[in-house]
């Protein structure tokens, strides 16, 4: 999970500290992204909500 991928909005050229922390730590934005997505398509299993309908 400690891949780099540069994020669009900031070129490692134009951003050379967060390259470097991004090597020695791992890209912990797109990490926490990546969980986030896994969380809410997990949850959106475990609750069902078609029953709810909106009043």
């Amino acid at each position: 999970m400690n891949r780099y991928d540069p994020p669009r909005w900031a070129p490692v050229e134009d951003a050379p500290i967060y390259a470097a922390l991004v090597r020695k730590r791992g890209d912990v934005p797109a990490e926490v992204k990546q969980v986030a997505a896994r969380l809410l398509e997990e949850s959106g299993r475990a609750v069902d909500f078609r029953s709810v309908r909106a009043a």
